[in-house]
């Protein structure tokens, strides 16, 4: 009878601890504006407020400014690379 009682309190610890677990997991989910178009917000912007957002949001925004950065590499390389075919056609 004890041993059932015990199993029983353990039994809803557990189940106590993980339903606290899984709400605090996705509380900073709820905290993130899922409407923002980041596409649109500048590359100071993409940092704004940035100790404040949840690791999932700083992801995000990392893997916006990542992108900006390499699309602006690439045009800088092919504006470079056009440069030196007009400097070898001319000879």
């Amino acid at each position: 009878m004890m041993i059932n009682s015990i199993l029983s309190l353990v039994l809803a610890g557990g189940l106590l601890a993980l339903g606290g677990y899984l709400a605090a997991k996705s509380w900073p989910e709820q905290q993130d504006d899922p409407g923002q178009d980041l596409d649109t917000v500048d590359d100071d912007g993409l940092f704004d407020g940035w100790d404040g957002l949840a690791p999932r949001e700083r992801k995000k925004r990392l893997a916006v400014y990542q992108r900006r950065v390499r699309a602006r590499l690439a045009e800088q390389e092919s504006e470079w690379l056009r440069a030196r075919l007009r400097e070898y056609a001319k000879g």
